[in-house]
């Protein structure tokens, strides 16, 4: 018997009913519906996979019950400040990256993503982001949770580690996750997504994070011109750093390096609401 635990999924048409549940709530100033209000409302949209696995209401309540928990460490339902935001979504992105069950192929489906975010954990969205960004509640790569399981199924470097573990989640800023994963030819392919997120790292300890932006734009059109010709996900890992390297050096060469203490104020809060 298969032990894959197979979560709900929210169809479009779900999506599009919840979206104008929000509108029409908003302007009547009504009280939105609570998650069980929600699992009767939007049960003609709700399915789940026929086979491959056996539906996990566990698995459901406990994903519902920790985010919760994180999310009220960080203020919820309080009005919460950028950082608060951002330290929100990196301690999700790690308690996603631990969670074995979370790591079948099951969750790569966006209409899970569709589920959690308009059924299971509205609250949490609204209180994020708003009630008014569809693409954070429908599935995809800017879905409020969805993002946040990628970022840390891919930048988790490992037990083995030890205490950098999660030196690549915690340090880039918004606008480097952004450049990395909403690209489906870097996101993709881990190997490559942890290369560049370490690059940018590099580059940000030499010049300063506050000077990062334009220069990871600059080192990515490099990125991908160079894997026109060369295929970087084919290369060893030493090559492929060294490619990096070489991207990001020349993407900030006319940049002097920062000098101790002067370095500008860290723009990670900064971008919390930008993506």
């Amino acid at each position: 018997m298969s032990n894959v635990k197979l979560v709900p999924r929210l169809n479009d048409v779900g999506v599009t009913r919840c979206m104008e549940d929000l509108d029409r709530l908003e302007e009547r100033e009504a009280e939105r519906m609570d998650v069980g209000r929600r699992l009767t409302e939007y049960e003609p949209w709700i399915w789940c996979a026929p086979s491959g696995g056996s539906l996990s209401d566990e698995l459901v309540r406990e994903i519902h019950a920790r985010v919760l928990d994180i999310a009220a460490r960080h203020g919820y339902p309080r009005k919460a400040s950028d950082a608060c935001k951002v330290a929100f979504d990196v301690d999700v992105a790690k308690w996603f990256a631990e969670n074995s069950a979370m790591g079948s192929p099951e969750f790569l489906r966006d209409d899970i993503w569709s589920f959690l975010s308009c059924v299971m954990l509205q609250e949490v969205v609204i209180w994020r982001y708003s009630a008014r960004q569809r693409p954070r509640l429908a599935g995809g790569v800017r879905n409020t949770f969805q993002r946040l399981w990628m970022r840390g199924r891919t930048l988790d470097l490992g037990v083995s580690v030890g205490e950098g573990r999660w030196r690549l989640l915690e340090g880039l800023s918004e606008d480097a996750m952004v450049q990395i994963f909403e690209r489906a030819s870097i996101a993709s392919d881990a190997v490559m997504s942890r290369a560049i997120a370490t690059g940018w790292l590099d580059c940000a300890g030499r010049i300063g994070r506050g000077r990062m932006e334009d220069v990871m734009r600059r080192a990515m059109k490099l990125l991908r011109l160079r894997n026109q010709i060369v295929d970087l996900s084919y290369l060893p890992p030493e090559d492929l750093a060294m490619e990096v390297e070489r991207a990001f050096t020349r993407s900030s060469k006319t940049i002097p390096s920062e000098t101790a203490g002067s370095e500008p104020p860290d723009d990670l809060a900064d971008h919390a609401g930008d993506a």
